[in-house]
């Protein structure tokens, strides 16, 4: 994290470094002499292109994992992904059901052709099913069927609304129980006409957001991407549009909208569900503290002292960090001005010289402002010249500007791996 942003906007691989060739013969790269930088992101690409081909992966020890949300899948890179299509089965979707229903096999043709996906899929219905299509298993009942005992399922206190058109506790209880495959990366595919928290009653924004909030944290914290298809011929407003839109951006998913879907459209949704599973390439803000060094300028050998309007003195900037676990790093002030009150010029000399200058103009350099221990800050001063000729008496400023760094939290993980040997 940095107070000010930096331009560090990497500049194009050298062209006399061909990645093809490096991994071939590393000799090669004594003649084209590439930096540091560039020789770093070649070899990268070159691990990244090989490590792409394997087929394999091993499976996490003690822990499910569904992939990188902030990277997604390259279409040439093998996983697996669980995937639930799941819809609302109110009356008016029907038609839906039907569309959906025919373009399945398709759908998963399709996205094997465009991702290496070992794919299981399921179709479920909101607490009903869809005779006739391949909605045959009601979410909530087949939830029942593979725990025991049962949890307090979302679903279990509705509101006086239509049960079969709850997407948001549906969603929410499909996250937290379902049988997800340890290292699957996991979706769930929403299809409905109305409120995520069913029509009844109609408009009530501030249950609705907070069931959508529910289910959001519900993904968030299992790994779950949502994508949805939001039917809007039925006229929901834009707070049920911002629902929708919520509910699947923020889990790594996508939302689609339209009066109606044909066979071809939802063959691409899909899809695109499919090979998006383990979540679209999204980077996310992560909400921290302002965190920020304690700055300091000092002067003076006795408590006597003073600036005088002919004078040298040298000034001490101190930065200190009363943190015990982070530290501030490449801490730089890129210029230090003096100016009149309000940030007003400084008066000149005949010759248009500042009356009070300050040297150096920067920047100054701090390097790292370590942790503090024992509750004793961690400190790193610096100096600076304020000199002053045929100065006016009176009330000057000095402006620390472009106060940039980074904040550094260290953190230890480990992960393991399982490991299995097949016999000669």
């Amino acid at each position: 994290m940095s107070a000010s942003h930096k331009d560090k906007t990497e500049k194009p691989a050298d062209s006399t470094i061909d990645v093809t060739r490096l991994a071939e013969s590393m000799a090669g790269l004594a003649v084209s002499r590439p930096t540091c930088e560039r020789l770093h992101a070649a070899v990268g690409e070159v691990l990244r292109r090989r490590c792409g081909e394997k087929l394999n992966a091993l499976p996490h020890l003690d822990k499910p994992h569904s992939g990188c949300k902030c990277t997604g899948k390259a279409d040439d890179v093998p996983f697996m992904a669980d995937l639930i299509v799941l819809i609302d089965t109110s009356g008016s979707m029907s038609d839906e059901a039907g569309a959906v229903s025919a373009a399945a096999a398709a759908a998963v043709e399709g996205a094997k052709a465009r991702c290496k996906v070992d794919l299981r899929i399921h179709y479920m219905g909101i607490e009903g099913t869809w005779p006739g299509t391949v909605f045959t298993t009601d979410y909530l009942a087949y939830l029942k069927g593979i725990l025991n005992p049962d949890p307090a399922f979302e679903t279990d206190n509705p509101t006086d609304g239509y049960t079969g058109e709850e997407g948001a506790n549906g969603i929410e209880d499909l996250a937290k129980y379902f049988d997800w495959r340890p290292d699957a990366c996991r979706a769930i595919f929403y299809i409905s006409d109305e409120e995520l928290d069913s029509i009844s009653p109609l408009g009530d924004a501030a249950n609705e957001a907070l069931q959508v909030s529910k289910a959001i944290a519900a993904c968030k914290a299992n790994e779950v991407a949502v994508f949805a298809h939001h039917i809007t011929n039925q006229h929901r407003g834009p707070a049920v549009v911002q629902n929708y839109n919520d509910l699947c951006n923020q889990t790594g998913g996508r939302a689609y909208f339209s009066d109606t879907a044909s066979r071809a459209e939802y063959e691409d949704m899909l899809a695109e569900a499919i090979c998006a599973s383990c979540g679209l390439p999204r980077c996310e803000e992560i909400e921290t503290p302002r965190l920020e060094p304690c700055l300091s300028v000092s002067w003076g050998d006795s408590r006597c002292d003073c600036f005088e309007t002919d004078d040298t003195e040298i000034v001490c900037i101190t930065a200190c960090n009363c943190y015990s676990n982070v530290a501030f790093s490449n801490l730089t002030i890129e210029a230090v001005l003096v100016t009149g009150p309000g940030a007003s010029s400084v008066p000149t000399l005949p010759d248009g010289t500042p009356s009070v200058q300050i040297a150096p103009l920067g920047p100054i350099c701090f390097g790292t402002v370590p942790p503090c221990r024992d509750d004793v800050a961690g400190c790193v001063s610096r100096e600076f010249v304020i000199r002053t000729r045929g100065a006016r008496p009176g009330d000057y400023e000095v402006h620390l500007l472009g106060v940039c760094y980074d904040v550094v939290f260290h953190y230890d993980m480990r992960d393991s791996f399982k490991l299995v040997l097949c016999k000669d």
